[in-house]
């Protein structure tokens, strides 16, 4: 049975790619609880990995003299089109081949036969961690391809919804529909206690931590403050200096929640040469106090003399340090959620409190009491930039605030401003999507990208 299931995972991408099939009639049963699991390992290996590429097109990063050895990295930094072109293709195929993993684990769950109470508790956990994937997947992509959140843009095209597993030509639905269904995966997946597991598992904490993003993104502080608030009780001793220096190792550290476990190489394409340095550096805007205990993974000396290198993984790299974990949500991330829903709605004397607690963690100045409004929406990001800089976060931020995005050329020279209402900030739907989906027509298109149809 074990082979049957390997054949399933090999073959899924081919599947998924050719017309007329009905997908759910290729799969073998899966018919026991390990084999759930194998499946659901198979969706976690494959959720997609483009932290580099985000960063590079938000403003974390600035251009050293190798930026042009690499045109693709290049060409995303500046916003051009055929490299937003190319990537949205990649994102695109791989966030829905990680769905249709999922789907294909959901659609047959109830075929699985369990024997005793462990069974069926471990059961619901898989259901939970596949329903929670499936929304970090849509939350992904909604940001992605979708307008920003605002009550004029609800009705307008979101993503596609996929819930079953054959080849279904699916039209858009609006930005409601597809908020509407991340709420009730959450929902759903949070039905389940699920605690206690290792963190490339989406436990109970993974689901409210996602929960406080989502709610974020859509305006919803108070259900912010009630998701994420609790899992910062005693967060104190998981933002221990020992606890972050352990994130840039293959060491455990409690202050993950959810890091999916990899066995190959990560942020090796920002490296031009080892010998020489890499093609862009951290940006001259993100600067760390001495004390800051990010500083030193942060920053890195590298090859340029004079030049602040990105560090963590791309640190791990140089040093032939192994990469075990990347760490997509942690406790610090659900502490600048909360504290911006706090100061966002007008508790600002919680969000300083909150904000005091993790930089005395982190070795940094504290923030100046009575500091309110803007001002403390600010310097709430501005950290918040600093803790996950190069790690992909701040180019959702970018575009959930409405920040404009200054590019530089070699020289340090401003050479772009990415306004606020560029298209570019909304994805194109890829060509490998619409070709065969009648559904997808040139009106489905995202604003100023071509519809182009090649036969």
């Amino acid at each position: 049975m074990r082979k049957n299931i390997i054949f399933l995972l090999c073959m899924l991408p081919a599947l998924n790619s050719c017309l007329d099939i009905k997908l759910e009639n290729q799969f073998t049963e899966i018919t026991t609880v390990d084999m759930a699991r194998e499946l659901l390992a198979a969706a976690y290996n494959s959720l997609p990995r483009y932290q580099v590429e985000f960063a590079v097109m938000s403003d974390d990063f600035k251009p050293t003299n190798f930026s042009s050895a690499s045109a693709e990295l290049e060409n995303l930094y500046n916003w051009q089109d055929n490299a937003i072109t190319n990537l949205s293709s990649l994102l695109w195929t791989d966030y829905y081949m990680t769905v249709a993993y999922l789907n294909t684990l959901l659609t047959r769950l109830d075929e699985v036969v369990t024997e005793g109470g462990e069974d069926i508790a471990e059961l619901e956990k898989v259901r939970s961690e596949a329903l929670a994937l499936k929304a970090y997947c849509y939350f992904d992509l909604l940001r992605i391809y979708a307008p920003r959140y605002a009550e004029e843009n609800l009705d307008k095209d979101g993503i596609i919804l996929k819930d079953r597993l054959e080849l279904d030509f699916l039209p858009r639905s609006s930005m409601r529909d597809c908020i509407s269904e991340i709420d009730a995966l959450l929902t759903s997946a949070a039905s389940v206690e699920n605690t206690g597991n290792a963190v490339y598992y989406f436990g109970s904490d993974a689901v409210a931590a996602l929960r406080a993003e989502f709610e974020l993104y859509r305006g919803n502080y108070g259900a912010v403050v009630s998701a994420g608030l609790p899992l910062l009780s005693g967060a104190e001793d998981r933002w221990a200096t020992a606890e972050y220096d352990n994130l840039w190792t293959a060491n455990e550290s409690r202050e993950r929640i959810f890091a999916p476990y990899i066995f190959d190489s990560f942020y090796i394409d920002l490296n031009y040469d080892r010998e020489r340095g890499d093609y862009f550096c951290l940006s001259d805007e993100v600067i760390y106090e001495d004390g800051d205990v990010r500083k030193g993974w942060c920053e890195y000396q590298g090859p340029q003399e004079g030049v602040r290198c990105f560090g963590k993984y791309n640190r791990m790299y140089y040093e032939n340090t192994e990469v075990r974990y990347i760490n997509t949500l942690r406790y610090s991330g659900v502490c600048f959620a909360v504290a911006e829903a706090y100061a966002r709605d007008n508790q600002p004397d919680e969000a300083v409190a909150l904000m005091n607690r993790y930089l005395e963690a982190r070795g940094c100045m504290p923030l100046e009491e009575g500091l309110s409004g803007d001002a403390l929406v600010e310097a709430i990001l501005g950290e918040k930039q600093k803790e996950f800089v190069g790690e992909g976060p701040r180019f959702f931020d970018l575009k959930r605030m409405g920040v404009p995005v200054v590019r530089y050329d070699r020289s340090g020279s401003q050479s772009a401003v990415i306004g606020v209402d560029d298209y570019r900030h909304l994805f194109p739907i890829p060509q490998s999507e619409y070709r065969y989906n009648e559904n997808i027509t040139a009106g489905h298109q995202n604003p100023g990208w071509s519809y182009e149809v090649v036969e």
